[in-house]
C-alpha cells in the first residue's frame, strides 16, 4: 500500500508539469487554457522533483514527452502492485486477515483519492464541459440540447476553457440538472468546479466500493470474496485516475447502476416479480440511463429477467406459463422507465418538433466522430495513404472510416447480444443473468464503438466485481478478466503518438496495444478454465477400486 500511494504521489509531479507547459491532458490534441491555473500543491509535487523534466532539449515539447512517459510508467507500476496485492488477497491471505486488509484498502483508496483531488493538473477537461453546460442551464436558462455555450455564454470565462463549447450537450438530463444546480451555487468561475467535480468523483468512488461490498455480502459471499471484490474496484489505478482526478460522470453513472443492482438483489430475496419490490430498482437504473445512454443494457436485461421470472422458465411447461402476467409486468416496468425519461426530458423538449428532438441526439461529436477506435485508425490511414495499389485494402479502409458502417455494426452487435440474452435468460432467469448480461453487452458496446475514451472502462470495472456474487463459469471468468485487463491497457489511449516513428501506423499500434491484451487474457482464462474442467471430468471417471492395478492407473 505504501508503494502504491508512493506511485500516486509521484504521478502528481509530471501531471503538474504538463499543466505548467500548456497541456491539460496527456493526449497530444488537448491544450491547457492559459487563463486558468489551479493552485500548486508543493507538498504533493515536491516528492517527484527528482524526476527528470526532459531527456534531451528543454523546450515544452520535450518536457511534455518526458512527462507523458513518466506518467505511463508510474501507472504501469501501480497496476503491477495492484495485481500482486489482488493475487495475495485471493490466494494467500488468511480469513483472519481480511478485516485488516479492508482497513488498509480504505486507507489507500481515500489517501490516493485525496491526492488526485488536490493535484494541480488534469488528464481531461471534461469537468469544465460539465460546468459549462451547467452554467448554460443555471445562469442563462438556455437549453443545452438545442443551443451551445458559445452561442449563449460567449463572454463567460468557463466557456473559453470548455473544449466542447461549440456543440450541444451529449449527456442525459439527470446530469444536466445536477450541473445546473452546481452552477446556481458556484457561478461561472472555473476554480470551484475544478475541486467540486473531483470531490464528487471521490465521493462516488467510495460509494461504489461500499455498494460492491454490500452486494457481495447480501449474496452470502465469503469474507475473502467480499474483500477481493471491493479491492478490485477501490484501488484500480484507472478508477482513481478517472474518478477523483478526471471527475468523469461515468463514475456517478456507475453509482446509480450499482445501487440499482443492489435493489435488484434485495427485490429478488423478497419476490422479484412484485411491483412493490422491483420499482425502486427500475427507478435507479433509469436514472443511470439518464446520465449516459450506455447503461441501457441494464434496463434491457432487467425486463428480460422480470419476464422470464414471471413465466417461471425453464421449469414451467410452456402451456402453463402466465403470459398475461409476464406481459403486464414488462409493460408496467417499461412504462415506468418511459415515464421517468419523458418527465426528465420534457422541460427541454417543449417548443421543439419531433424532427428537432431526433436531430439533437446526433449533434454531439460522439454521435458522428471517432476517437481511439478502428474507425479512427482507418481515417488516419486513409489520410496518410489516400491511394494504394491494393483495391481490397482501400475498400476496407473506406468502409471502416465511415460512421454509417459502424452504426450498422453497432445495431448488429446489440441485436445479437439481445438475442443471446433472451436465450440465456430463458434458461436461467437469475440475478447472475442480469449482471453478467449487462456487463457483457456493455463490453460489446465498448469493443465496437467508434468513440472511445479510457474512462468508459469505469462501467466495466464497477460491474465486474459484482459478478463475484456467483460461482464463475468459464465465460464469466473470461469476461471479468477482459474487463480488468482492459482497465490497464486502456491507459494506452494517453500514449503520445510521437513515440512511434512509423508514419500512418501510429494509431493502429496504439489501438492494438489497447485491445490485444484484454482479448488475449480473456482467451487464456477461458481455455485454461476449460482445460481444468476437462481434467476434473477425467479424474472423476478414473477407477476408485482398491485393486492395486486400478490404483496404479489412478495415480498415473
Amino acid at each position: 500500500m505504501l508503494a502504491f500511494v508512493a506511485c500516486i504521489v509521484l504521478i502528481t509531479t509530471p501531471i503538474a508539469r504538463l499543466g505548467h507547459v500548456g497541456y491539460t491532458g496527456l493526449t497530444e490534441d488537448i491544450a491547457t487554457p492559459r487563463n486558468f491555473s489551479p493552485p500548486a500543491m508543493p507538498f504533493l509535487t515536491g516528492w517527484g522533483r527528482w524526476l527528470p523534466m526532459h531527456f534531451s532539449h528543454s523546450d515544452n515539447v520535450a518536457i511534455y514527452m518526458t512527462g507523458n512517459i513518466e506518467i505511463l510508467l508510474l501507472l504501469a507500476l501501480a497496476f503491477v502492485l495492484y495485481t500482486v496485492a489482488a493475487y495475495f488477497i485471493g490466494k494467500r491471505a488468511t480469513v483472519e486477515q481480511m478485516r485488516s486488509l479492508r482497513r488498509w484498502m480504505w486507507i489507500g483508496a481515500i489517501v490516493a483519492g485525496v491526492i488526485f483531488v488536490l493535484t494541480p493538473g488534469m488528464a481531461s477537461k471534461d469537468l469544465f464541459v460539465y460546468a459549462d453546460y451547467g452554467n448554460l442551464v443555471g445562469a442563462h436558462g438556455a437549453n443545452p440540447y438545442f443551443s451551445t455555450p458559445r452561442q449563449v455564454a460567449y463572454n463567460d470565462l468557463i466557456t473559453h476553457i470548455d473544449g466542447w463549447s461549440d456543440t450541444p450537450s451529449a449527456y442525459g438530463p439527470v446530469w444536466v440538472y445536477l450541473a445546473g444546480l452546481l452552477s446556481l451555487i458556484f457561478g461561472d468561475h472555473p476554480l470551484p468546479y475544478f475541486y467540486i467535480y473531483r470531490c464528487l468523483g471521490l465521493a462516488c468512488h467510495i460509494l461504489n466500493v461500499l455498494l460492491i461490498g454490500r452486494i457481495l455480502r447480501l449474496t452470502g459471499r465469503s469474507e475473502r470474496t467480499i474483500t477481493l471484490g471491493m479491492f478490485l474496484y477501490a484501488l484500480n489505478p484507472l478508477m482513481l485516475f478517472e474518478g477523483p482526478l478526471g471527475a468523469h460522470n461515468d463514475v456517478f453513472m456507475s453509482t446509480l447502476l450499482l445501487y440499482g443492482f443492489f435493489l435488484c438483489f434485495r427485490a429478488n430475496q423478497l419476490g422479484f416479480t412484485r411491483f412493490k419490490h422491483y420499482w425502486p430498482a427500475i427507478v435507479f437504473l433509469t436514472l443511470a440511463v439518464l446520465v449516459k445512454f450506455t447503461s441501457i443494457p441494464a434496463i434491457i436485461f432487467f425486463l428480460l429477467v422480470l419476464a422470464a421470472k414471471t413465466l417461471g422458465t425453464p421449469h414451467t411447461p410452456l402451456r402453463e406459463m402466465p403470459w398475461l402476467a409476464a406481459l403486464k409486468n414488462v409493460v408496467i416496468a417499461g412504462g415506468l422507465f418511459v415515464v421517468i425519461a419523458l418527465a426528465a426530458y420534457l422541460p427541454f423538449w417543449i417548443g421543439h418538433g419531433l424532427g428537432e428532438i431526433v436531430h439533437s441526439f446526433g449533434t454531439p461529436p460522439s454521435s458522428s466522430g471517432a476517437q481511439n477506435s478502428l474507425m479512427r485508425v482507418a481515417m488516419n490511414w486513409l489520410y496518410v495513404h489516400p491511394n494504394t495499389s491494393i483495391p481490397v485494402v482501400t475498400f476496407a479502409a473506406h468502409a471502416m472510416a465511415n460512421r454509417g458502417f459502424w452504426s450498422k455494426v453497432d445495431v448488429l452487435a446489440m441485436g445479437i447480444a439481445v438475442l443471446a440474452g433472451i436465450w440465456y435468460t430463458w434458461r436461467s432467469p437469475s440475478m447472475r443473468t442480469l449482471i453478467v448480461g449487462s456487463l457483457g453487452m456493455m463490453t460489446i458496446i465498448l469493443i465496437v464503438t467508434p468513440w472511445f475514451y479510457s474512462w468508459y472502462v469505469v462501467w466495466l470495472v464497477a460491474l465486474a466485481p459484482v459478478a463475484l456474487s456467483f460461482s464463475l463459469g468459464r465465460l464469466t471468468r473470461a469476461l471479468v478478466a477482459f474487463c480488468l485487463v482492459f482497465s490497464a491497457s486502456a491507459v494506452f489511449t494517453y500514449m503520445n503518438l510521437a513515440f512511434f516513428r512509423i508514419v500512418g501506423y501510429q494509431l493502429a499500434m496504439r489501438y492494438t496495444l489497447m485491445m490485444a491484451p484484454p482479448i488475449i487474457a480473456a482467451l487464456i482464462v477461458y481455455f485454461s478454465a476449460r482445460a481444468r474442467h476437462n481434467q476434473a471430468l477425467v479424474t472423476a471417471e478414473l477407477p476408485t477400486s482398491s485393486d492395486p492395478e486400478n490404483a496404479s492407473i489412478a495415480t498415473r
